[in-house]
């Protein structure tokens, strides 16, 4: 592709991204219902939206909550106003450095987030709580219906049981740019502090209580190999659906006349989402490009006898919005290793892991744009008790590395955390979150305490010669630096007292480095600076 036909090619998208729609006051985009108990049962009831930049501002946006016992048709118990929490909005981060993260009439379309609260009494009893507000933007794969966005939790407090909802990782990406034709994965991963079971699946979005939203039909389409003019490939007509929200394709059979399989990867353990976008609309700010994805997650209680039981759902709207990103690809993440294994594996691979027992994952990412500096996040601390996430500097080849303790009576079961991988590439990131998975067996190290994981201060941060840190008992033991890739680079020995010092010799290069005791108990992170 020549150089002129690039940069028209990213002007036209840059163009798209500026003009922002102003068909209505409101673009009420995605959002969710979560709940917590406060006890005696009273809860506290969250309703996160995320809005258009382009509409009203949050206080134009004025939520009541809604909550019934039993479904729909159940009796309604009142309705309450929700209040904005103070600091609570964010604005969407999905372009680049240059462009920042613009929010306003005028500026490139984006999303803000703000979070709505209010305390709720719920004696026991199957509740339905609701939030409906107007309007939803224009969609190219639902019709709007009477434009209504609706959402709904339920909690089943009938048996007694004090319960809080599962909560959606801060990672998880609910309104955001997907590439046409780039294989992309997402995640929408949720935690449960009363640790259920929870079950993923797709759903259709709601206009109202009960009442789900049309799904538009789409036509056939025969494409031409950007390759090979005499192949092409055919693609039936359909229907969207609650498991095919937007359009990507399996290809399969040979040229000359190749066939197009609908799908769209979605995986109910955890939330995961693996997708090509196929369709792509180059009119700016197309509504064809939009499309609603709606998810329900439903938690389920585990009793140490019996069946497990239902205790309550929440749902999700979420976003998705197709553009060209033209010669960018989504960064990848590479093969992982465990417990520094000499051998890589999948990154799809289970990770067998034992209660009480560290085990360390490093892994990297890579970019076929040549140039592109990669940041690699993990929301392995927030999801994982006792882990601990050692981040890299944004490179061409970052590598990260996780650390995570199982406490001792962590139930058996199939654990995970996402590490998400950005580029930089400009006007809109490219990026890839990977889920990792962990089987926790049911073998535990003798009957001790669930360990922790202690971390030491260092001083002085950042250091330049000499660096120290005190052990959490007195006592001589071994202490082992690794670098930012995980290589052993030293061992050290504490004093007496505890204290461990640590004057590397002037060949080590400045940079960021882990000190840790030899049963991975006791971490110090160790910033070196270019001595001046």
């Amino acid at each position: 592709m020549s150089k002129l036909l690039l940069f028209i090619r990213a002007v036209l998208l840059l163009l798209g991204v500026l003009s922002a729609p102003q068909l209505f006051a409101t673009h009420i985009q995605a959002g969710e219902i979560s709940y917590s108990s406060l006890g005696n049962n009273r809860y506290q009831v969250s309703f996160r939206v995320y809005r258009d930049c382009g509409g009203a501002s949050f206080s134009a946006i004025t939520p009541e909550l809604e909550y019934r016992t039993g479904a729909c048709g159940g009796v309604a118990a009142g309705s309450v106003p929700m209040t904005l929490v103070p600091n609570s909005m964010r604005t969407g981060s999905d372009y680049c450095a240059a462009l920042g993260a613009p929010c306003g009439s005028g500026l490139p379309t984006n999303y803000e987030t703000g979070l709505f609260q209010v305390t709720v009494t719920l004696p026991p009893a199957q509740w339905l709580l609701s939030v409906v507000l107007n309007a939803r933007p224009t969609l190219g794969n639902v019709n709007l219906g009477n434009g209504n966005f609706y959402t709904e939790a339920m909690l089943d407090s009938r048996t007694g049981v004090v319960n809080s909802s599962p909560v959606f990782s801060s990672s998880s990406q609910v309104v955001s740019f997907v590439g046409w034709n780039l294989p992309t994965t997402l995640s929408q991963l949720a935690t449960d502090s009363d640790g259920d079971s929870l079950v993923y699946e797709l759903a259709a979005p709601l206009l109202g209580c009960n009442e789900p939203a049309a799904y538009k039909s789409y036509a056939s389409t025969t494409t031409v190999d950007p390759v090979d003019a005499n192949c092409y490939t055919v693609a039936p007509a359909g229907t969207y659906s609650p498991t095919l929200p937007l359009l990507s394709y399996n290809v399969s059979g040979a040229c000359p006349l190749r066939q197009q399989t609908a799908f769209f990867g979605f995986n109910p353990a955890n939330g995961s989402i693996s997708i090509k976008p196929a369709l792509f609309n180059p009119a700016i700010n197309s509504a064809d490009n939009k499309y609603v994805v709606a998810l329900k997650v439903s938690e389920y209680r585990r009793p140490a006898t019996g069946r497990a039981f239902l205790v309550g759902t929440v749902r999700r709207d979420m976003l998705f919005t197709v553009v060209d990103c033209g010669p960018n690809q989504n960064p990848v993440i590479a093969p992982l290793t465990v417990n520094n294994s000499s051998t890589a594996q999948p990154v799809t691979n289970i990770i067998p892991v034992t209660p009480g027992r560290l085990v360390t994952v490093r892994l990297s990412s890579s970019d076929a744009n040549s140039g592109q500096v990669l940041t690699m996040t993990s929301n392995a601390e927030q999801v994982l008790t006792n882990a601990e996430f050692t981040p890299a500097p944004p490179s061409v080849n970052p590598t990260v590395q996780i650390d995570w303790i199982p406490p001792a009576n962590l139930r058996p079961g199939l654990y995970f955390c996402t590490v998400t991988t950005t580029d930089s590439n400009c006007p809109i990131k490219g990026q890839h979150t990977q889920t990792l998975t962990f089987q926790v067996g049911g073998t535990t190290l003798a009957t001790q305490a669930p360990r922790q994981i202690t971390t030491l201060a260092a001083v002085p941060t950042p250091f330049q010669a000499q660096v120290s840190f005190t052990l959490a008992r007195p006592g001589v033991q071994a202490v082992i630096v690794f670098d930012q890739l995980g290589r052993q680079v030293t061992t050290l020995q504490s004093l007496p007292t505890g204290e461990v010092q640590w004057r590397p010799a002037a060949s080590v290069p400045a940079g960021l480095y882990l000190a840790r005791t030899a049963d991975g108990r006791q971490v110090a992170r160790l910033l070196r600076t270019d001595a001046q």
